[in-house]
């Protein structure tokens, strides 16, 4: 899936496509082409990852961020697909398209100005992709372009095929629509609606990370979000295995009182882990401030230990710098954030300052 993403928006990055539902119709084009979504779908119904999720969203643009943001904290690879009740864009023809104008010969015989009349009155096996907003789809396909590049995520055009005659430019759909399912869930009203038989594991996951309270998620855009999960990926990791076995530990017997109240409980502590998390950083970035002020006397205090040999560094050991010339110099290294960046908490952080809370 890689794979195919990257072949995807390098075509986006050389500005291929210049309006958002562009981008959309032309990934509904290139994932339909030899088959993409289908080995894609495949790969899926294949995998044995317990946390791989395909959710059905409806046609509210803000609901399908959020499920997007939210989702992602809990899977290893979220799949997206819109309401197959949704509007149908046509996006080719499928096979040759045959002419029912009746002008057929003239055009043949070199009239090409009779064309448009053909382009009007035909029969064609079409296919297309239902989708509510495709400005709203482009937009998201380039918000989340990180995630897809990733591997985090992807959205699976819900495709139709038609016979369609055209008469006076105006489609007349023959056949009724199909369409392969590959979701688990679908979404409606933020709570998830088991599709297909769903393992019980991704229960307890999808349905309360859709109602717990998480500011520092809602707070952040799309873009934003894909962006940090992807440069932070060893943090993020980390948070979610956490917030996994949290969820699992919560007992699907409860009743609803008893499961919102382990629901808020687990909000309060991420929140109290965050601003654990900010002071820390905080305290680290006011430490590394001293010892670079300090790295600069020792940069030449350490000229001098290579000239003075042990006699300078007794001597700075007399007025007070404990460890000597060295420990000054190594202060730098001491004091730095590169682990606190590896902790689950780093992610919750770096997304709840990009949220400004």
């Amino acid at each position: 899936m890689t794979r195919e993403m990257k072949q995807f928006f390098s075509g986006v990055r050389r500005g291929r496509y210049s309006t958002a539902e562009q981008v959309a119709v032309e990934y509904g084009k290139f994932l339909w082409k030899r088959s993409r979504s289908v080995t894609l779908v495949e790969d899926k119904n294949r995998t044995r990852s317990r946390f791989y999720l395909g959710l059905q969203v409806g046609d509210d643009r803000h609901g399908f961020e959020k499920v997007t943001k939210r989702a992602a904290l809990v899977s290893d690879t979220l799949l997206l697909a819109h309401d197959p009740t949704a509007t149908i864009h046509f996006l080719g023809a499928q096979g040759s398209v045959r002419d029912t104008s009746g002008m057929g010969g003239a055009v043949a015989n070199g009239q090409l100005g009779l064309q448009h009349i053909v382009d009007q009155n035909n029969r064609a096996t079409r296919y297309g992709m239902h989708c509510p907003d495709l400005d709203a789809l482009g937009q998201w396909l380039l918000d989340a372009q990180p995630l897809l590049e990733a591997g985090l995520a992807w959205y699976l055009p819900t495709y139709s095929t038609a016979f369609v005659e055209t008469r006076g430019g105006v489609p007349t759909q023959l056949t009724a629509a199909e369409r392969a399912r590959a979701v688990d869930y679908l979404i409606e009203d933020g709570r998830a609606i088991d599709a297909s038989g769903a393992d019980p594991i991704k229960s307890q996951l999808i349905r309360p990370i859709l109602s717990i309270e998480l500011p520092f998620i809602d707070g952040v855009g799309l873009r934003d979000f894909s962006r940090i999960t992807v440069g932070e990926f060893n943090s993020y990791s980390a948070f979610r295995d956490y917030l996994r076995l949290k969820l699992l530990d919560i007992d699907p017997a409860l009743n609803a009182v008893d499961s919102e109240r382990q629901l808020l409980r687990l909000g309060l502590e991420i929140k109290e882990q965050i601003r654990a998390s900010r002071a820390e950083m905080e305290q680290a970035r006011h430490k590394r401030f001293l010892s670079a002020s300090g790295a600069a006397v020792g940069t030449v205090g350490a000229a001098l230990v290579a000239v003075y040999g042990p006699a300078l560094e007794s001597a700075v050991g007399v007025v007070g710098t404990s460890g000597g010339i060295w420990a000054v110099i190594n202060a730098l290294a001491d004091n730095s954030t590169r682990r606190l960046r590896e902790d689950r908490w780093h992610y919750m952080w770096t997304l709840s300052r990009t949220a400004g809370l």
